[in-house]
C-alpha cells in the first residue's frame, strides 16, 4: 500500500512540474481575434493527419482556443489552447486509438498545440503520434 501511495505521488509531482513549465501568466484580449490559413502535414500520415481543411479558422477569446482535433469520421473534439501574456500557447489532449498489435486492443496517445502568436500571426505545430502538422493563420 505504502509502494503504491509513493508511487502515485510521485506521478502526481512529475506531473505538477510539467504543467508547471508549460506555463505563465495568461493573456487577455491583446491576443483575441479571428484567425484563418493552412494547415500543412509535415511528418507522417493517416487518419488524423489528413485531416486539412481548404482553410483553417480559429477564434481566440480571452487568450484561449479549441483547436479541432479529429477523433472519428468527419467529427472533431475541441482541443482547449492557453494563450500566454507573451504570445506563447500551448494545449494537450488525451485521445484514444484502436491498436490491434497492443495487448488491450486499445491505447491512449497524447495531442499537442505549440506555438506563437506575433502580431497578426498566429503560427504553430500540431504533433501526436501518427503526425507533426504545421499551420500559419492571419488575423483579420
Amino acid at each position: 500500500m505504502r509502494a503504491r501511495f509513493t508511487s502515485c505521488f510521485a506521478f502526481a509531482l512529475l506531473m505538477a512540474g510539467c504543467a508547471a513549465n508549460q506555463s505563465g501568466p495568461p493573456a487577455g484580449p491583446q491576443f483575441d481575434g479571428t484567425y484563418s490559413g493552412s494547415v500543412q502535414v509535415v511528418r507522417g500520415g493517416g487518419f488524423v493527419c489528413n485531416y486539412n481543411p481548404d482553410l483553417l479558422t480559429l477564434a481566440v477569446h480571452d487568450g484561449q482556443f479549441d483547436f479541432p482535433f479529429p477523433v472519428n469520421g468527419p467529427r472533431t473534439s475541441p482541443l482547449r489552447v492557453q494563450v500566454f501574456a507573451d504570445g506563447r500557447f500551448r494545449g494537450d489532449m488525451q485521445y484514444g486509438v484502436v491498436d490491434p498489435m497492443y495487448r488491450l486492443g486499445y491505447r491512449t496517445e497524447w495531442a499537442t498545440v505549440t506555438g506563437q502568436i506575433s502580431g497578426p500571426t498566429l503560427q504553430g505545430t500540431i504533433d501526436n503520434l501518427e503526425c507533426t502538422r504545421q499551420m500559419s493563420l492571419q488575423r483579420h
